[in-house]
């Protein structure tokens, strides 16, 4: 799970600074071979993604040079969202920082909110927005369809699924399992999804 952050979450943090962790410093730079994490300058500093100070998990971390700032290109006032650096801090792909990606983020941000608001209707509908939306990509017809498979509801699978993970079948005695199950399908599937998008982007002539 990418525990994304919610923005009135970013705004409040006023912690106090705790150390970075020697050993947790050297990993993030290791990481990114001691280099800043979008221009590859050299000697960069850590920053906190979520501008927790007390916040030193290493997936919090990102090396960045005094030059590259996590902010829009295009509207120098406004920061990129922290959940996208999240992605980007775990995948590395830059495409991920271009703003044309916000409008496909967008459409993902549901996988996050499926433990919070478990209705099986809402689920449906933003996952066939995110796949329509796909296929208007480059190579959309392709990912669209892997998106659909992982993220389309249980009743149209006459009567049950298997799961892409351990490849066992489930079959429902009732409505409630029904519902219950498809959370926990779309749950599994979010991060295979995230990975899907970010293969995606490499496709696209932003």
């Amino acid at each position: 799970m990418l525990n994304f952050v919610a923005p009135k979450e970013v705004e409040y943090m006023k912690k106090e600074r705790i150390n970075i962790p020697r050993s947790i410093s050297d990993k993030v730079l290791k990481e990114f071979n001691h280099n800043c994490a979008i221009c590859n300058q050299v000697q960069p500093h850590l920053h906190h993604i979520n501008e927790d100070p007390s916040d030193n998990d290493p997936l919090n971390l990102i090396p960045l040079c005094p030059n590259c700032h996590l902010i829009d290109e295009h509207n120098p006032t406004k920061k990129i969202d922290p959940n996208i650096i999240k992605l980007f801090r775990i995948h590395k792909d830059p495409m991920l920082l271009k703003p044309q990606f916000q409008l496909l983020f967008n459409r993902m941000q549901f996988l996050e909110l499926v433990e919070k608001q478990p209705d099986p209707d809402l689920l449906e509908n933003k996952s066939l927005e995110l796949v329509e939306f796909i296929s208007s990509l480059k190579m959309g017809q392709f990912y669209s369809k892997k998106v659909n498979d992982l993220l389309s509801r249980p009743e149209s699978m006459g009567g049950g699924y298997s799961n892409y993970l351990t490849g066992e079948s489930h079959f429902w005695s009732n409505n409630k399992q029904r519902t219950e199950d498809y959370v926990v399908k779309v749950q599994t599937a979010r991060i295979e999804v995230y990975s899907l998008m970010v293969e995606l982007l490499r496709f696209q002539d932003w």
